[in-house]
C-alpha cells in the first residue's frame, strides 16, 4: 500500500466513536416538520421506549430552540439535559495528528525533496499547563500537534518537521488519531419502565429552511400558467418518510433566538444574556414580527396522531401549509421539488409614482421626464393555493421577459408583478406658485404662519398602440386641496410640520393620446 492510498484509507474510516453505555438508549426520528421561511421550523419526533425508568434519547438535534413539549402518554415525568465527554475519532486530521496517534510503530515517512526516514516512530510529548481551577486556559495551553517527530532508523533518532511530510506507510495497521469531545445529551426520567412505548415531542429549530420560486408563462388572450417548486436545504437531520409542511406566513414564534435549556452548551450567563436579548425583541415590533416564533403555532387537534397527510395546501388560522406527506432527504442535501402548477388570469397595468417636490428640484428641469412608468401584470389567485413570496421567471413565446418577485397572494386575492420599465410612456410634471399668505393659527408658538398654495400638472403620454391601464402617485409635502374627481387621497399626519400626502389616480389612455391631471396643495413655510 502506497504513501497516499494508505492516508485516504484512514479518512474514510474517520468518523466512529466509542461512548459508554450507562443509561437505556432510545432512537428518536423525525416524523413531522412545519417549514417557514425565515429559516425557523417546528419539529416533531418520537422514540421507543425500551424496559428501562431511565432513558438517554439519541438522535436529538444541535440546532434546539425555546422549550420543548412531550406526550405525557409515554409516561416521561422529566427530560434533563446534561454532558458527556466521549473520545471520537478526528473526523479529519493531518499527517502531524497520524504520527501522533502511532507513536511506537514502524513507519516509512516519505518527506519533500524525495527523502526517507524509516524505522520506530518515537513518543512525543504534549505540553500541558498545571491543573487548576481555570479549565478553558488549560485547554489554550494545549500544543496538539508538534512540529517535530523523531524516528529510530538504522543509524540514529532523525528528526522529521511535519510540513515536510507527503506521505506515510505504516507496517502495521495504524491507529486512527483520537480526540476527546464534549457530547449534550439528553435524558427522559419516567415514572415506570414503559418498552414499547411512544415518546412524541416536538421543539423549534433553525437548521432547515425552504424559499419558493416560480415560472410563469404568459399565454394569449390574458391567460398564464403558473409554476411553483420549493427550495429546501436540510441542515436538521436524516429524513425518511417525514410528513412536510412548507408554511407560507408571518408566525410569532417567540423563542427562536433562545436555545433550549436541555442544550448545554451554551453556558448559563450566555443564556441569560440571550433571555435578555429576547426582551429587547419584544419591545420592538418590526423586529419580532421578522424574527420571532412561538413552538405550538403549527399545532393542531392531531398533531401527534399518525394520520396520513395529503399532498396540496391547507390553511391553519393565517398560515398557509403545502403539505408533502413522504418527503426523504439526507441532511446536508437540498432539493428543488414542484408544489402545484395552474392557470390564471392576468391583465397589463402601468405603473408609475411621481416623487414629491423637493425630490422634484433635484431630479430634472420643469416638463422633464421626471419617474418611470413600470410595465406591470395584475394576477388573479384562482387556484386553491396561496401564493407564497418569491422569485418568478417570467416568459412570453418561448422568450424570457422578466425575472421579478411574486408576492403573496391568497385564493381569491389578486397580486401586482413588475415586468420590465416602458419605453412606450412617458411622464411630466410642472408645478406654479398661485399664492402665499399669513395665516392665524390658533394654539401655535406663533400666532402665524406662511402658507404657500401650489397647482400641478401630470402629463402622461402613451406612444404604443394598445391601450394602457395606469395606476399613478403622486406624493406631495403638504396638504392637499384638489385632485379631480378621479384621485384618491391619502395623507399621513406629521406633528412637526406639513404631512405627507399621496394621490393615487386610476385611468387608461389610448393608444397614441396623452393624459391630463392637475392637483392642488397647501404647504406651511418655516
Amino acid at each position: 500500500m502506497n504513501a497516499k492510498t494508505a492516508f485516504l484509507l484512514l479518512a474514510a474510516l474517520a468518523g466512529g466513536s466509542a461512548i459508554a453505555a450507562e443509561d437505556a438508549t432510545a432512537q428518536a426520528q423525525v416524523r413531522k416538520v412545519a417549514l417557514f421561511k425565515n429559516g425557523c421550523n417546528w419539529v416533531e419526533m418520537s422514540a421507543p421506549l425500551p424496559d428501562a425508568s431511565r432513558v438517554r434519547i439519541t438522535g436529538m438535534p444541535d440546532a434546539l430552540l425555546g422549550t420543548v413539549w412531550w406526550d405525557a402518554a409515554s409516561g416521561v415525568r422529566q427530560l434533563e439535559g446534561g454532558s458527556v465527554e466521549v473520545e471520537s475519532v478526528m473526523e479529519s486530521y493531518d499527517y502531524a495528528d497520524l504520527l501522533m496517534a502511532n507513536a511506537g510503530k514502524q513507519v516509512k515517512i516519505f518527506l519533500k525533496k524525495d527523502r526517507q526516514a524509516e524505522g520506530k516512530l518515537l513518543p512525543t510529548a504534549k505540553r500541558e499547563s498545571p491543573k487548576g481551577s481555570f479549565p478553558k486556559q488549560e485547554r489554550a495551553a494545549v500544543v496538539s500537534a508538534p512540529k517535530i517527530f523523531f524516528v529510530q532508523t538504522a543509524n540514529g533518532v532523525q528528526s522529521v518537521a511535519a510540513e515536510d511530510v507527503t506521505g506515510v506507510d505504516f507496517a502495521e495497521a495504524p491507529q486512527q488519531p483520537m480526540e476527546k469531545v464534549v457530547s449534550n445529551i439528553v435524558t427522559a426520567q419516567l415514572e415506570k419502565p414503559n418498552p414499547g412505548a411512544e415518546l412524541r415531542f416536538g421543539y423549534v429549530s433553525d437548521s432547515m429552511s425552504w424559499l419558493p420560486e416560480y415560472s410563469l408563462e404568459l399565454g394569449e388572450e390574458g391567460k398564464a400558467k403558473l409554476t411553483c417548486r420549493a427550495n429546501i436545504i436540510n441542515e436538521l437531520a436524516d429524513m425518511k418518510d417525514v410528513e412536510l409542511r412548507l408554511v407560507s406566513g408571518f408566525p410569532a414564534l417567540g423563542e427562536a433566538i433562545v436555545p433550549s435549556p436541555l442544550n448545554r452548551a451554551m453556558k448559563l450567563q450566555d443564556f441569560l444574556k440571550r433571555l435578555g436579548f429576547l426582551t429587547e425583541e419584544r419591545n420592538n415590533s418590526m423586529r419580532m414580527m421578522s424574527a420571532g416564533v412561538a413552538a405550538p403555532c403549527v399545532a393542531e387537534s392531531d398533531d401527534f396522531e399518525d394520520d396520513e397527510g395529503e399532498e396540496g395546501s391547507k390553511q391553519v388560522e393565517d398560515l398557509f401549509f403545502y403539505t408533502l406527506p413522504h418527503f426523504s432527504c439526507e441532511r446536508g442535501k437540498s432539493l428543488l421539488r414542484e408544489l402545484f402548477s395552474c392557470e390564471v388570469p392576468y391583465s397589463h397595468v402601468y405603473t408609475c409614482r411621481v416623487p414629491n417636490q423637493s425630490m422634484l428640484e433635484r431630479l430634472s428641469r420643469s416638463g422633464d421626464p421626471v419617474a418611470d412608468v413600470w410595465h406591470c401584470i395584475r394576477l388573479s389567485n384562482s387556484s386553491k393555493q396561496a401564493w407564497s413570496t418569491g422569485i418568478v421567471t417570467c416568459t412570453t413565446g418561448g422568450q424570457i421577459a422578466a425575472r421579478s418577485t411574486l408576492y403573496f397572494a391568497a385564493p381569491g386575492a389578486e397580486t401586482l408583478l413588475r415586468l420590465n420599465k416602458s419605453m412606450q410612456a412617458m411622464v411630466q410634471c410642472s408645478e406654479e406658485l398661485v399664492k402665499r399668505e399669513e395665516r392665524n393659527v390658533p394654539g401655535r408658538r406663533n400666532d402665524s404662519v406662511t402658507v404657500s398654495a401650489f397647482r400641478g400638472t401630470v402629463t402622461l403620454r402613451n406612444s404604443s398602440d394598445r391601450p394602457m391601464e395606469l395606476r399613478l402617485t403622486k406624493e406631495v409635502n403638504g396638504l392637499v386641496t384638489e385632485a379631480g374627481k378621479e384621485g384618491k387621497i391619502n395623507v399621513s399626519p406629521s406633528y412637526s410640520g406639513n404631512p405627507h400626502s399621496v394621490i393615487t389616480w386610476k385611468f387608461t389612455v389610448p393608444p397614441g393620446e396623452e393624459a391630463e391631471l392637475t392637483y392642488a396643495y397647501e404647504y406651511e413655510n418655516d
